[in-house]
């Protein structure tokens, strides 16, 4: 692939360059293109991409030894069709390869010899007294081969004589020149009888060494291998498309034959590098694409597949999918070409694809927060302005796309079946976004008061957290679109789906009414998705209180994985804190009645605890003290104040029983300190407005719920969920908050007597109390049983909230992959699914956000023949990292080989570098300095992890480097360490740890310790040089001190900064918010297991800077290869090859799994509440309560809570058998506790799937398990 395929003649920007350079060193290095000679190692042993191994002794007695042709291909070939021709016309194939020949080391190479690196995978017998293994490259020189177009024409299993003479003819010349060019170039190695070990005398200087070699060679011959190779076509009928085209197979082979003295004492080696094939025709000869079967038919997509490859991939360089047209328009934003056909194709062994930025789109249009905080002084008037610019788009671009796709001939213009139709299709979808965009826009102009006003204050709250002015654009839409859904709670005027009718009454009638509808966001990781339902959120929380509603859930996020709730909850702290600082500041929501805005961390008590008083619970005693320290600090989940910045402690307070985050910083310095206090507040001037203990939550209900999806099975064992999804609250304690059925929420730390406490507690009557929102994020991770499983429990809250009228919930599911969303999204919630945005007129381009012509990331398909999976990693990460340590060291050293350009290769382009001054080039540089390796299985971590000690940092001692510094992050990372680890990637600059690294390369003997106070003086300039708000320390001055330091002292800063936390091996679970734009560089241990973790996962790299992303396939796994065969192909529609969410909530036997949850639920969050049931936890009140129950209606209440499963009649039945025999139980069996009484407890968690084997205790041991339970 070209990279240079920018339009224009504009250099790349210093960045790109940057990752080009790094990108073009390793891929040498890989391939063995490279100009310098090779010690120690043989070439075969140490270059694994692109070559062909000969055959050894050994494996002619086994030729079918299919894993060793795996690991060790002999052979490289392209299977292609061709079309056409006449008599004349021809096919020239041309061979590109290289070979090394071993030749005599120099008498410093012998006596400098264990400075040189061995990065073969067979175990050294390198003795010092014999000759050092060296070798020099040679690049072949093949005739092109000639083939008649007559030979293409008629299928043949055989390769015919003619060309087998001519390919025969073309090798020999190759080798033979290759020979006479190294006896003429080269001191070659001679091969005698004699072994190598070299006379002591013959090292005592260069004279001797000299004479000695001359000896040898008089006495012997050179080594040359004896190169052999071979081309092999067969031509087949192309029956598949029955024109006249036949399909080509082209081979070339290497058929030497490596004996196993050579190999063993690395004398000769016979293996082809770098082997690559171009075709050309002639005439009318052409070369025509097979297609793409992967990728589903669409109008946008270019299914044109050049060829395919075995041991590469197969492209059309005239053809290049990735290529920016003369008028600087990339390829995802013009319709793919008409009747393709090609005259020139290429082999690639490192297939490469170029991803370009996909951002949002501009359209003029003025998005900022602080216009849209004035609705009647323009803020209105921008919103029908993107409301006309939407009108002329769907008028303009489509008609101008619909020309462009009418001039291919494969274009189906028949509306009612063809391609016209899915266009169609996708144009009226777009129409219904403006359509509800405008509707929005009209709710906010009907309500003022209330759903303007609330718009106004959420816009101002986040130009008062935001330093960029405004949204981006489909952030805005997207938010004004679900206005009137979220309204239409408070006004009926806006509870129809009007939207949805005519061109989709086909399916108006699944949605009653807009909260029926779930809309599944979708937009490319890091695009924004977070900021557009925060948007959402943030005015649904100024609505809540403008309409009423003073306390209570607002957002219900919910996330499949630790870590994403983890940042997430951070980002979402800030939010809610600026906001509450705009809400004190209004009349009439600044103070009491109306409660401050606040967020809950719902996770489980294995992060955070579930109480801090109870029965036999000490938790509060636990937390309290030096003691309690580390519990405290694994409780911390904001790290930092959101508002100033300083460190949070978290402290536990006496009287309200509270685990509290407090600011440790200045009430001067601090925005949310210095805010007004109400008579009645919640929050000391200190205390951050976070709950992370789970039952806190319960009695603070607070604004926003964050946590894991996990949490939903609580309401199967915990009767006060109902406090957040019903509002079931009826008092609220003067110490502790909400409670409910008489008694305190915190009863075992409450002061108040039982007896009094209805009398002693404020009655409080919640409003429209479900939450406005849900919002389960990263939706494609909700799979197999546990999507199932979520998916019961999903309508099991909605039922409980429908049986109570306390609202129905809007979901809005974010995702960053859209195959099958519908049929996902009726498994989770069993409601209709929209996507927004929807597809544009062309692949990456639509109203919102379009394809620019700047790269996003490289991606870099590699397969290692040779060498171990683990070890090419290891390889790879030793050339990125040496090469990072060059530039550093080089930038310091010779700054003008570095901004002239001169000391980058690979960029296009020889024009100086942008930067004006080196520390510039330093900034960048530390962008990519950290590289993380993606892991399968920790399994994979385990022995890569003891391989960068082992190994890695063994070739780079052995080079005089210093050491590379690695952090883990896994499922088994604890929450401090992850942030601990990403704040040192975000901050590198931190004095106290750059010093500490330096006694670290003091002590491995990298840097003398006499430079130390030079060193961090020259660290300190270049860290104020870098400062923006420094006014007194310019580039100028540190230039000056660079220039007077000693080159010790600059190569010790260039090893410093080299040496930061440079390198990190991890899991899938870094693949989801974690979003640091210091990861650049990221290399794949084998292709993840599925297309969206792939997405997700290298979508880390290349945030803010190209990113290079190195997929290292395993040679011996079919799926790896695969994608590998079909690299640039798979990576141009890596979003539309996402596998389909594996969900079926009607899967069997998984209603044994949640039914006793959701029973248990419906006893508890609603039936516990209703007048005479008791506390149904305890066992005799439950067999009460089943002696009176309306059968018949719990039975349907329990379909209801499975969604009515109407169509599933074994389903139904299921449902119906599992809740009459729970009623039994609950009347037959004993137990002291309702949940023991039933068959299965109730889940605790999606995942709890293990079979349950019940177990009782003896009475004299009940306290033990009760204790237990309650911790």
């Amino acid at each position: 692939m070209s990279i240079g395929s920018s339009a224009g003649t504009e250099p790349p920007a210093d960045d790109e360059r940057i990752a080009r350079h790094l990108r073009e060193t390793v891929l040498k290095q890989a391939r063995g293109d490279i100009d310098e000679r090779v010690q120690r190692d043989f070439p075969s042993d140490r270059f694994f991409a692109g070559a062909l191994a000969p055959e050894s002794e050994d494996q002619l007695d086994d030729p079918d030894d299919d894993l060793q042709s795996k690991m060790q291909p002999t052979g490289l070939g392209a299977t292609v069709r061709v079309r056409g021709g006449t008599e004349g016309d021809e096919l020239t194939l041309s061979v590109n390869a290289s070979v090394w020949v071993r030749v005599n080391p120099t008498y410093d190479e012998m006596v400098n010899r264990d400075s040189f690196v061995a990065l073969g995978d067979r175990d050294e017998d390198d003795e010092g007294d014999s000759l050092l293994p060296v070798f020099e490259r040679i690049e072949l020189d093949v005739p092109p081969i000639k083939i008649p177009s007559a030979v293409l024409q008629t299928p043949r299993r055989t390769t015919p004589d003619v060309i087998q003479e001519r390919a025969r003819e073309a090798f020999q010349t190759a080798f033979a020149d290759a020979r006479e060019y190294a006896r003429e170039n080269y001191d070659l190695y001679a091969e005698t009888d004699d072994d190598d070990t070299v006379p002591p005398a013959a090292l005592e200087d260069e004279v001797s060494f000299r004479g000695y070699l001359a000896e040898r060679a008089a006495e012997g011959s050179p080594a040359l291998p004896d190169w052999h190779a071979s081309l092999t076509v067969e031509v087949m009928a192309d029956e598949e498309n029955g024109d006249d085209s036949t399909i080509v197979d082209f081979e070339i082979a290497n058929e030497a034959v490596q004996s196993r003295d050579d190999a063993i004492y690395t004398i000769r080696d016979p293996t082809l590098f770098e082997v690559g094939l171009k075709l050309e025709t002639r005439g009318d000869l052409e070369f025509v694409p097979f297609t793409f079967d992967p990728l589903p038919e669409d109008f946008r997509y270019n299914r044109d597949l050049w060829g395919h490859g075995r041991n590469c991939t197969v492209t059309a360089p005239e053809r290049d999918d990735q290529k920016v047209d003369e008028d600087g328009i990339p390829p995802g934003r013009r319709a793919p070409d008409a009747a393709p056909t090609a005259n020139r194709l290429e082999t690639q062994f490192i297939p490469e694809y170029r991803q370009l930025v996909y951002e949002s789109a501009d359209r003029d249009a003025n998005t900022a927060f602080e216009v849209l905080a004035d609705l009647e002084n323009g803020g209105l008037d921008t919103l029908n302005e993107i409301a006309a610019e939407m009108r002329q788009y769907l008028r303009d671009e489509y008609d101008a796309a619909l020309e462009q796709y009418r001039e291919r001939e494969d274009w189906d213009d028949d509306p009612e079946t063809g391609d016209l139709a899915d266009f169609n299709d996708d144009r009226d979808a777009f129409e219904r976004e403006i359509e509800r965009f405008e509707r929005g826009i009209e709710c906010l102009r009907q309500h003022p008061e209330t759903v303007g006003r609330a718009f106004e204050l959420m816009n101002e709250a986040m130009d008062r957290m935001h330093e960029f002015p405004g949204w981006r654009l489909f952030q805005l839409v997207f938010i004004v679109m679900e206005v009137p859904d979220v309204a239409s709670r408070e006004y009926e005027e806006w509870a129809e789906v009007d939207w949805r009718d005519g061109s989709t009454e086909d399916r108006a009638e699944d949605a009653d009414s807009p909260l029926d509808v779930v809309d599944v966001l979708w937009f490319p990781t890091g695009g924004g998705k977070t900021e557009a339902f925060l948007g959402v959120a943030v005015w649904s929380m100024f609505f809540d209180r403008l309409r009423g509603k003073n306390f209570g859930v607002t957002t219900w996020t919910k996330f499949p994985l630790r870590l994403l709730s983890l940042q997430q909850f951070q980002r979402m702290t800030e939010t809610v804190m600026y906001a509450d600082l705009v809400r004190r500041e209004q009349s009439d929501i600044g103070s009491y009645p109306s409660r401050p805005f606040s967020m809950g961390y719902l996770v489980g008590k294995a992060n955070t605890p579930n109480a801090l008083t109870g029965y036999d619970n000490n938790n509060h005693q636990r937390y309290q003290g030096p003691s309690g320290e580390s519990l405290r600090r694994e409780a911390k989940v904001v790290p930092s104040c959101p508002a100033c910045g300083a460190d949070v402690e978290v402290q536990v307070t006496e009287d309200d029983h509270r685990l509290t985050h407090c600011c440790t910083g200045s009430s001067f310095d601090c925005p949310w300190q210095s805010r007004s206090l109400d008579t009645s507040e919640t929050y000391a001037e200190e205390e951050l407005p976070v709950h992370v203990v789970d039952n806190e939550l319960y009695r603070y209900a607070p604004t926003i719920l964050a946590g894991t999806i996990d949490k939903i099975t609580a309401i199967g064992y915990q009767r006060k969920f109902a406090h957040l999804i019903t509002g079931e609250m009826t008092l609220e304690c003067p110490i502790h908050g909400f409670a409910s059925l008489g008694e305190c929420t915190e009863k075992y730390g409450c002061p108040i007597d039982q007896d009094d406490f209805s009398d002693m507690a404020r009655p409080v009557e919640p409003y429209d109390p479900a939450p406005s929102l849900m919002v389960p994020d990263e939706l494609h991770l909700l799979e197999e049983s546990m999507g199932s499983f979520d998916g019961h429990y999903e309508t099991g809250v909605a039922e409980l909230q429908e049986l109570v009228e306390a609202g129905k919930t809007k979901v809005i599911a974010p995702t960053a992959t859209i195959t099958g969303f519908e049929d996902q999204v009726h498994n989770l919630f069993m409601r209709p699914a929209e996507r927004f945005p929807s597809p544009g007129p062309y692949l990456r381009e639509n109203f919102y956000a379009q394809e620019r012509a700047e790269t996003q990331r490289y991606y870099i398909g590699l397969v290692p023949h040779g060498k171990t999976h683990i070890n090419s990693i290891i390889d790879l990460l030793f050339y990125y990292h040496r090469e990072i340590q060059n530039l550093f060291r080089r930038s310091l050293n010779d700054p003008t080989q570095v901004l002239t350009g001169a000391a980058l290769e690979g960029t296009d382009t020889t024009a100086p570098l942008e930067a004006d001054s080196i520390d510039e080039v330093l900034a960048l540089l530390s962008y990519y300095s950290t590289s993380i390796t993606y892991l399968l299985s920790k399994k994979d971590g385990d022995r890569l992890d003891q391989s960068i000690v082992s190994q890695l940092d063994t070739y780079l001692q052995e080079d005089g480097r210093p050491p590379l510094a690695s952090e883990r992050m896994t499922g088994g990372t604890g929450f401090e360490t992850i942030m601990e680890v990403l704040d040192v990637v975000e901050n590198p600059w931190d004095e106290e740890a750059d010093e500490q690294i330096l006694n670290h390369l003091i002590d491995r003997g990298v840097v003398e310790e006499d430079v130390t106070d030079s060193v961090l003086s020259l660290r300190s300039t270049l860290e104020a040089s870098l400062d923006e708000e420094n006014e007194v320390i310019d580039s100028d001055q540190f230039d000056v001190e660079r220039a007077r330091a000693s080159e010790n002292t600059r190569e010790a800063l260039a090893w410093l900064l080299a040496s930061r936390l440079n390198t990190i091996t991890a899991t899938n679970m870094i693949a989801h918010g974690v979003d640091v734009d210091r990861f650049n560089m990221m290399t794949f241990f084998g292709m993840p297991r599925g297309t969206a973790e792939y997405i997700q996962a290298s979508s880390r790299a290349g945030r803010s800077r190209p990113g290079l992303v190195f997929n290292v396939a395993h040679p011996i796994r079919e799926r790896d290869l695969s994608h590998y065969h079909f690299f640039e192909k798979y990576h141009a529609f890596l979003d539309r090859l996402v596998e389909p969410v594996p969900i079926n909530r009607w899967a069997k036997n998984s209603v044994k799994q949640t039914h006793p949850g959701l029973f248990m639920g419906l006893l508890l969050n609603h039936y516990m509440y209703r007048d005479g049931s008791g506390n149904l936890y305890f066992g005799d009140n439950a067999e009460g309560f089943a002696d009176s129950v309306d059968e018949g209606e719990l039975r349907q209440q329990m379909l209801g809570m499975f969604g009515d499963p109407d169509d599933h009649e074994e389903f139904r039945g299921d449902i119906e058998d599992l809740t009459k025999e729970a009623l039994s139980q609950l009347r037959l069996d004993d137990d002291q506790w309702t949940s023991g009484r039933i068959k299965r407890s109730p889940m605790r968690s999606l995942r709890d799937v293990d079979e349950q084997l019940p177990i009782r205790s003896e009475y004299r041991y009940r306290e033990i398990f009760e204790t237990m339970d309650n911790r």
